[in-house]
């Protein structure tokens, strides 16, 4: 059945409408529909089970969470997909993450690693990683032979940016939405931020509001939700910064070198912000909302790399007292020390506003098969 097109809200952020300008129009708008003709053809066949397989290896039947967004772009799914994977670890079962593993080389370790993959081995160091655009191959691969091999029967996938990734089945498809830009009043890729039509939201079996910190962007997501779910999201919850960890250049190594200070140790600071993020815009009102002094904003595409050299002349041009960038961006940084300037790193936490019971309940009853 033919969904009818919504109408656009007021936009939330200045970006709200699609990745290209408004004057591409003529150009992006029958990308959008040629593209949605594909969706709908794919998502057909995924439906009538064409293609879709379990993740059986061995006899051993190992679940699978998938946790993904409608839109292009960042929903905060990094620190989601980490806490699901911390709440495996509590109910004794051992988190296997996979994730395509955008911009991923080997980095002469002859294994898969991508700015995602690092962050991931800092956040939840008891989690198996497996990186690879074909994840079903990839996760048959570890657990037939070494380590995966002996941990089939005590592990549980959680499927990193898997709305889409529909060949491989699963137990519990969570979707995230992003209160600041949740998209699903708009139009699909490349006119819009939709990698599928709104509607196909109701596919999910939770939907959770993310970056919910504005009361009135949390309404309308909740409300946009609803009219395309045919029911209310199940959670909600937001970004909390609980620390920085602070990283010195060359001229400052001995005094800032690594340490942990209180987030606000960036209070009335100059400083540049810095990141390459699918949504940009968050991170810098994160910095805002520190009290930091934003003398700048560095901005790069989504998954590109800084350099330290960059980072320290945008803050020297600036008059920056340091710098701040997310984790995902840290992680890429090179190895030189050049520049000197110190690079403040947040530490980021998921906290739950509502609904966080719910969530780990059925978190909890998929990867035990319950």
């Amino acid at each position: 059945m033919r969904q009818p097109t919504p109408r656009a809200e007021p936009s939330a952020v200045a970006d709200a409408r699609g990745p290209l300008p408004a004057w591409l129009a003529p150009v992006s708008w029958p990308l959008a529909r040629a593209y949605g003709l594909g969706v709908a053809w794919r998502n057909a066949r995924l439906s009538r089970g064409e293609g879709v397989r379990m993740l059986e290896v061995g006899a051993v039947r190992i679940p699978v969470v998938s946790i993904g967004n409608m839109s292009a772009g960042g929903t905060g799914k990094t620190p989601f997909v980490a806490w699901c994977a911390r709440e495996a670890v509590r109910a004794g079962v051992r988190p296997v993450i996979a994730l395509r593993g955008y911009r991923s080389a080997d980095h002469g370790r002859g294994v898969a690693s991508s700015d995602e993959a690092m962050e991931y081995a800092q956040r939840v160091p008891d989690a198996d990683l497996v990186v690879g655009p074909r994840r079903r191959e990839g996760l048959v691969a570890w657990f037939s032979s070494g380590a995966g091999a002996s941990r089939r029967a005590e592990s549980a996938v959680f499927l990193d940016d898997g709305f889409q990734h529909r060949q491989l089945a699963r137990e519990l498809d969570i979707v995230l939405v992003d209160a600041t830009r949740p998209a699903l009043d708009g139009d699909l890729l490349p006119n819009g931020w939709l990698r599928e039509p709104a509607a196909n939201i109701a596919r999910a079996g939770l939907v959770v509001l993310t970056k919910a910190d504005d009361p009135r962007e949390r309404e309308r997501a909740a409300r946009l939700v609803e009219r395309w779910r045919g029911a209310p999201h199940d959670a909600v919850c937001v970004h909390a910064w609980q620390a920085l960890e602070l990283h010195g250049g060359k001229d400052a190594r001995e005094t800032l070198a690594t340490s942990s200070l209180a987030t606000s140790w960036l209070a009335g600071k100059r400083v540049v912000s810095a990141c390459a993020l699918g949504n940009p815009a968050h991170f810098h009102a994160m910095v805002e909302r520190a009290g930091a002094q934003v003398a700048a904003r560095l901005e790069k595409g989504d998954h590109r790399a800084f350099t330290r050299d960059e980072l320290a002349r945008a803050a020297a041009r600036a008059g920056a007292e340091c710098v701040v960038t997310s984790r995902k961006d840290f992680v890429k940084l090179d190895d030189a020390r050049e520049g000197g300037v110190p690079i403040a790193v947040p530490e980021l936490a998921l906290v739950f506003v509502e609904g966080e019971d719910a969530v780990r309940a059925r978190v909890r009853a998929a990867i035990s098969g319950g």
